[in-house]
């Protein structure tokens, strides 16, 4: 008999918020789960006979489902009691943090992209530029030990020996991470690396260089906030997660920066009006852009082909360099080697955490 109410209220509910639907404006982003909503798909014959658009209409229902962030937090509570260790693609894992789930790669992905780095590394070695490959491991990686319990956990150290096999050359910064696990390098709700984390991978790629990095207390250290929850999060808006802080380390706090040739110029690498926002990260480099030059007091140009990691890790080398570049293939669209000779590039790092790396189709681009 319980279950039975329990099931008549559950379609009670379903009837009512498909029926709430109708008088409500369509959403194109959401703002909690930093991501574009599915609209309304357009049918056909043919999406009807494949079954595409009741696969699309499903999708359409669930992302514009009314008070869908309030749901999916009542969702996440719910299994929280029940005794779940994960919801929305998250493991609940020790001391608060909410790490994503990665259980298997594209294999063909990760060929393809691999042999398009390949392909561009030998091109830059003709022009004697120097390619070097950072694939950072996330938090489900570094940190598998804070899992529950017998969870699947895809191992990302098998793409990075695949790299190096293949004739990359890589950095491997799995060690400089792994030294440095019980500090605060991962943030606990969102999927990026933490500003420290950043540094001990800049300070690992600078010893792969031959040279030494500066101590941490080279940088001035600025907490942008402590409010932060990020996108792991955002997947279950769990309300008892805690919140994280973000720092800023610089050497000089203002350069001259410009995004996207010449779209936007402006005096610092942080966008602090995000921090007002629900995408804090963002403030690092203005979210992510095609391009974006900055200006330093350094000597050479460096190429940094990246995603989001890159965002915290270029401001410890920003001052290396006179100028510093970076490309985000997912947004361009123009010859890698063509904008290194334009440009006068000295040097190129690819810079990407190993999931976003196997997933970007943009990479086979880049040669």
């Amino acid at each position: 008999m319980r279950n039975k109410i329990i099931s008549i209220l559950f379609c009670l509910i379903l009837t009512a918020g498909v029926a709430a639907h109708f008088f409500t404006v369509d959403r194109y982003y959401s703002e909690n789960e930093k991501r574009t909503l599915k609209q309304l798909p357009s049918v056909s014959l043919e999406t009807i006979r494949s079954g595409k658009f009741g696969d699309e209409i499903e999708a359409y229902l669930a992302d514009q489902f009314p008070g869908r962030d309030g749901w999916v937090t009542v969702k996440t509570v719910a299994e929280r009691l029940s005794g779940k260790k994960e919801s929305g693609g998250v493991y609940f894992a020790d001391n608060g943090y909410l790490i994503e789930i990665h259980t298997a790669f594209s294999g063909r992905q990760t060929v393809a992209n691999i042999e398009a780095v390949k392909r561009l590394q030998d091109s830059l070695a003709e022009q004697g530029i120097t390619l070097r490959v950072m694939l950072v491991p996330t938090a489900g990686e570094i940190l598998s030990e804070k899992l529950p319990s017998y969870a699947p956990n895809a191992d990302q150290q098998e793409i990075v020996k695949y790299a190096k096999k293949q004739g990359l050359n890589v950095v491997d910064v799995t060690d400089a991470l792994n030294a440095h696990k019980g500090e605060y390098i991962f943030y606990k709700t969102d999927h990026h690396w933490t500003s420290l984390g950043a540094y001990y991978a800049y300070a690992a790629w600078m010893e792969a260089k031959g040279e030494t990095p500066d101590p941490i207390t080279a940088w001035t250290r600025e907490q942008l906030c402590d409010n932060f929850r990020g996108t792991t999060w955002a997947k279950v808006n769990y309300p008892f997660a805690p919140f994280d802080v973000i720092d800023a380390y610089y050497k000089t706090e203002h350069h001259k920066v410009d995004y996207n040739s010449g779209n936007y110029v402006t005096d610092t690498i942080y966008e602090r009006k995000f921090l007002n926002g629900t995408d804090q990260y963002a403030t690092f480099f203005n979210s992510n852009q095609a391009t974006t030059v900055v200006f330093g007091e350094g000597e050479g140009k460096l190429l940094i082909l990246k995603d989001s990691y890159a965002n915290c890790f270029a401001q410890f080398c920003i001052d290396d360099y006179a100028e510093t570049h970076m490309i985000d293939l997912r947004f361009f669209s123009g010859s890698v080697q063509k904008y290194a000779k334009e440009n006068g590039i000295t040097e190129v790092l690819v810079l990407y955490n190993i999931p976003n790396f196997i997933s970007d189709t943009g990479i086979t681009r880049c040669s």
